[in-house]
């Protein structure tokens, strides 16, 4: 359990960019998509965190329901800017 206060810490100095793209102009659509992969996988790890934060009988929880509920709409913002990159660059290549 010691685990969380780092994790919420750094949840808290960036999840006000959660739901952002990826800035990478300067990437080729392979490393692009490889970095939105990664954030996938870390806001996934974030989401059973604040899971299981939030359900633990633990009087120190530092989640919260509107946590959870940011994290799973970040991962939904992820998948489409995922989504939309896979797909420009399928048109690109027609």
């Amino acid at each position: 359990m010691a685990q969380f206060p780092t994790d919420f810490e750094t949840y808290c100095e960036i999840m006000e960019e959660l739901n952002a793209p990826i800035q990478g102009d300067e990437l080729d659509e392979v490393t692009l998509c490889r970095l939105y992969e990664s954030k996938l996988v870390y806001l996934e790890n974030l989401r059973v965190k604040c899971f299981q934060d939030m359900n633990s009988k633990s009087a120190t929880k530092l989640f919260s329901a509107p946590d959870y509920r940011r994290i799973l709409v970040a991962i939904g913002q992820t998948e489409l800017h995922l989504h939309d990159l896979v797909v420009q660059a399928v048109e690109r290549r027609l």
